[in-house]
């Protein structure tokens, strides 16, 4: 039986009323268990390219701006071969992405809060994760969420229980079988170092770009190769999807944006 793991990363501030960000960004990254050490190789070998090490973390705030480890990137020479390895290393990847988005702008319209926010783009990743495993059949599911603050961690899990106690009653899914399908929810930490995490993290700043539809003329190299891979890596259904599979990925929106 096959493990599939989805690594839930965010980005933004969650409150409409005091947040900067034009946006609030969840990004599951699904993978199966069975890829997971070959995409850790493949960022450690970037890694120790260009530190020595392979503690680095992939975070694309620090990316964007050149601080910290990627500093390094203020040379051109080596930020051209880096964004080559890094896109050829995301694009070769076997993953797919749920994004679930919250225009702040809207929220704060709709009078929306911290848990309306936090709510809605847990529900929307969580019932994507799940409709993927039922769709699948045979399989194990494993939730991995970046621990955050009390109130957050305590929605998403409030969110699993809900669909593992109820399953998804319209679309005729049992809370047993849904209890088939996802056996595990965890919490971890930014120093567990998972590459799933830092990938989610990287193709977040790719569906704000999506979001705020900046014009390619306007964006640098690394903006454009992130929103590309992002693009080709939101999960779509198989035009040769049979009729089972195809009652429940139908279902799926991969690019979510709320209110």
């Amino acid at each position: 039986m096959k493990n599939i793991y989805l690594f839930i990363d965010e980005s933004g501030g969650g409150n409409p009323k005091s947040s900067k960000s034009e946006c609030y960004i969840v990004c599951g990254c699904l993978v199966l268990d069975n890829k997971r050490d070959e995409i850790k190789i493949k960022a450690d070998q970037i890694k120790f390219k260009y530190w020595s090490r392979t503690d680095v973390i992939f975070h694309s705030k620090e990316i964007g701006r050149k601080e910290g480890d990627f500093k390094i990137l203020k040379d051109k020479k080596i930020a051209v071969e880096f964004y080559k390895d890094l896109f050829n290393f995301l694009s070769s990847s076997s993953l797919q992405l749920f994004i679930a988005l919250v225009d702040q702008k809207k929220a704060l319209n709709e009078n929306w809060n911290s848990q309306k926010v936090y709510k809605e783009t847990a529900d929307t990743v969580i019932r994507n994760f799940i409709l993927s495993l039922i769709a699948i059949g045979e399989v194990r599911g494993k939730l991995m969420i970046e621990s955050a603050t009390a109130e957050k961690d305590f929605i998403y899990h409030k969110t699993a229980g809900f669909y593992l106690s109820n399953g998804i009653n319209n679309l005729g899914i049992s809370f047993k079988e849904v209890q088939d399908v996802l056996t595990e929810v965890s919490f971890v930490t930014k120093k567990n170092h998972d590459i799933e995490e830092q990938i989610a993290d990287l193709m977040a700043y790719g569906a704000k770009l999506k979001f705020i539809k900046k014009k390619q003329t306007e964006m640098n190299p690394y903006q454009l190769g992130i929103l590309k891979i992002m693009n080709s890596k939101l999960f779509k259904m198989h035009p040769d999807t049979g009729a089972r599979k195809k009652k429940y990925y139908e279902q799926i929106d991969s690019f979510k944006i709320v209110p």
